[in-house]
Protein backbone atom coordinates (compact mmCIF):
# COMPACT_ATOMS: atom_id res chain seq x y z
CA UNK A 1 0.00 0.00 0.00
CA UNK A 2 1.23 3.50 -0.81
CA UNK A 3 1.09 6.73 1.17
CA UNK A 4 -1.25 8.35 -1.39
CA UNK A 5 -3.91 5.77 -0.50
CA UNK A 6 -4.15 6.92 3.14
CA UNK A 7 -2.86 10.50 3.23
CA UNK A 8 -4.99 13.58 3.78
CA UNK A 9 -4.87 15.87 0.75
CA UNK A 10 -6.77 18.87 2.16
CA UNK A 11 -3.99 20.23 4.40
CA UNK A 12 -4.08 23.53 6.26
CA UNK A 13 -0.66 25.20 6.22
CA UNK A 14 0.82 28.59 7.05
CA UNK A 15 3.98 30.66 6.76
CA UNK A 16 6.79 30.40 9.31
CA UNK A 17 5.95 33.94 10.48
CA UNK A 18 2.42 32.97 11.57
CA UNK A 19 1.76 33.42 15.29
CA UNK A 20 1.21 30.37 17.47
CA UNK A 21 -2.23 31.75 18.31
CA UNK A 22 -3.20 31.73 14.63
CA UNK A 23 -1.68 28.26 14.18
CA UNK A 24 -3.70 27.00 17.16
CA UNK A 25 -6.86 28.39 15.54
CA UNK A 26 -5.97 26.67 12.25
CA UNK A 27 -5.72 23.40 14.18
CA UNK A 28 -9.06 24.02 15.86
CA UNK A 29 -10.85 24.99 12.64
CA UNK A 30 -9.37 22.10 10.65
CA UNK A 31 -9.61 19.43 13.38
CA UNK A 32 -5.93 18.52 13.24
CA UNK A 33 -2.96 18.37 15.60
CA UNK A 34 -0.20 19.60 13.29
CA UNK A 35 0.22 22.40 10.78
CA UNK A 36 3.05 22.41 8.21
CA UNK A 37 4.94 25.67 7.74
CA UNK A 38 5.53 26.40 4.05
CA UNK A 39 7.51 28.96 2.10
CA UNK A 40 6.11 31.09 -0.73
CA UNK A 41 6.52 28.16 -3.16
CA UNK A 42 4.59 25.74 -0.91
CA UNK A 43 7.77 23.88 0.12
CA UNK A 44 7.48 22.58 3.71
CA UNK A 45 10.07 24.21 5.96
CA UNK A 46 8.77 23.09 9.35
CA UNK A 47 5.84 21.67 11.26
CA UNK A 48 4.09 22.78 14.44
CA UNK A 49 2.15 20.34 16.62
CA UNK A 50 -0.34 21.09 19.37
CA UNK A 51 2.32 19.98 21.86
CA UNK A 52 4.83 22.42 20.32
CA UNK A 53 2.40 25.27 20.96
CA UNK A 54 1.93 24.48 24.63
CA UNK A 55 5.61 23.75 25.29
CA UNK A 56 6.74 26.80 23.30
CA UNK A 57 4.56 29.14 25.31
CA UNK A 58 5.53 27.55 28.62
CA UNK A 59 9.28 27.47 27.96
CA UNK A 60 9.51 30.94 26.43
CA UNK A 61 7.17 32.58 28.97
CA UNK A 62 5.35 34.48 26.24
CA UNK A 63 1.74 34.62 25.07
CA UNK A 64 0.92 32.71 21.88
CA UNK A 65 0.38 35.87 19.82
CA UNK A 66 3.99 36.93 20.48
CA UNK A 67 5.54 33.67 19.27
CA UNK A 68 6.00 32.73 15.61
CA UNK A 69 5.99 29.23 14.16
CA UNK A 70 9.60 29.59 13.03
CA UNK A 71 10.71 30.27 16.61
CA UNK A 72 9.45 26.85 17.64
CA UNK A 73 10.29 24.77 14.56
CA UNK A 74 13.64 26.19 13.39
CA UNK A 75 15.79 24.01 15.62
CA UNK A 76 14.30 20.71 14.34
CA UNK A 77 14.89 18.83 11.13
CA UNK A 78 11.77 18.26 9.00
CA UNK A 79 11.06 14.75 7.71
CA UNK A 80 8.83 14.22 4.67
CA UNK A 81 7.75 11.36 2.45
CA UNK A 82 6.39 11.08 -1.06
CA UNK A 83 2.93 9.99 -2.19
CA UNK A 84 4.38 6.96 -3.99
CA UNK A 85 6.35 5.77 -0.94
CA UNK A 86 5.09 2.61 0.69
CA UNK A 87 3.37 2.74 4.05
CA UNK A 88 6.16 0.55 5.41
CA UNK A 89 8.74 3.14 4.32
CA UNK A 90 6.71 5.94 5.95
CA UNK A 91 6.37 3.88 9.16
CA UNK A 92 10.12 3.21 9.20
CA UNK A 93 10.83 6.94 8.85
CA UNK A 94 8.31 7.82 11.58
CA UNK A 95 9.80 5.19 13.88
CA UNK A 96 13.43 6.15 13.22
CA UNK A 97 12.73 9.88 13.72
CA UNK A 98 10.15 9.41 16.50
CA UNK A 99 7.41 11.43 14.81
CA UNK A 100 3.71 10.72 14.39
CA UNK A 101 3.06 12.80 11.28
CA UNK A 102 4.83 13.36 7.97
CA UNK A 103 4.21 16.05 5.39
CA UNK A 104 3.88 14.48 1.94
CA UNK A 105 5.69 16.28 -0.89
CA UNK A 106 5.33 15.93 -4.65
CA UNK A 107 8.13 15.73 -7.25
CA UNK A 108 8.65 19.51 -6.89
CA UNK A 109 9.06 19.19 -3.11
CA UNK A 110 5.73 21.01 -2.62
CA UNK A 111 3.28 20.05 0.10
CA UNK A 112 0.59 17.76 -1.34
CA UNK A 113 -0.67 16.01 1.79
CA UNK A 114 -0.06 14.73 5.30
CA UNK A 115 0.07 11.20 6.62
CA UNK A 116 -0.33 10.52 10.33
CA UNK A 117 -0.37 7.63 12.71
CA UNK A 118 -4.17 7.97 12.80
CA UNK A 119 -4.39 7.71 9.00
CA UNK A 120 -2.31 4.54 9.04
CA UNK A 121 -4.20 2.99 11.96
CA UNK A 122 -7.52 3.58 10.20
CA UNK A 123 -6.30 1.38 7.32
CA UNK A 124 -4.73 -1.30 9.52
CA UNK A 125 -6.15 -4.77 9.12
CA UNK A 126 -7.15 -6.80 12.16
CA UNK A 127 -6.17 -9.95 10.28
CA UNK A 128 -2.59 -11.21 10.51
CA UNK A 129 -2.50 -12.29 6.84
CA UNK A 130 -3.17 -9.82 4.08
CA UNK A 131 -5.20 -11.09 1.13
CA UNK A 132 -4.29 -10.17 -2.45
CA UNK A 133 -5.89 -6.88 -3.45
CA UNK A 134 -6.82 -6.02 0.13
CA UNK A 135 -6.32 -2.31 0.85
CA UNK A 136 -5.16 -2.79 4.43
CA UNK A 137 -1.87 -2.36 6.27
CA UNK A 138 -0.33 -5.18 8.26
CA UNK A 139 -1.29 -5.01 11.93
CA UNK A 140 2.20 -6.30 12.82
CA UNK A 141 3.83 -3.29 11.10
CA UNK A 142 1.49 -0.85 12.81
CA UNK A 143 1.83 -2.45 16.25
CA UNK A 144 5.64 -2.44 16.06
CA UNK A 145 5.52 1.26 15.20
CA UNK A 146 3.07 1.98 18.03
CA UNK A 147 5.26 0.13 20.55
CA UNK A 148 8.30 2.16 19.57
CA UNK A 149 6.75 5.61 19.23
CA UNK A 150 4.67 5.30 22.41
CA UNK A 151 7.55 4.23 24.63
CA UNK A 152 9.21 6.64 27.02
CA UNK A 153 12.41 8.00 25.54
CA UNK A 154 15.62 8.49 27.52
CA UNK A 155 16.38 12.11 28.29
CA UNK A 156 12.73 13.19 28.38
CA UNK A 157 12.17 13.10 32.12
CA UNK A 158 9.85 15.33 34.06
CA UNK A 159 12.00 17.41 36.39
CA UNK A 160 9.42 19.53 38.10
CA UNK A 161 6.03 19.05 39.69
CA UNK A 162 3.39 21.70 39.84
Amino acid sequence: MKVNEVMVTEVASCSPQTSLQDIAMLMWNNDCGAIPLVDDDEHPVGIITDRDISMGAALQHKPLWELRGEEISNHRELYCCGPEDTIQKALQLMEAREVRRLPVVNQYNQLCGMVSLGDIVSFTSTESVKKAGDAKISSADTMEFLRHISAHHPGHKATATL
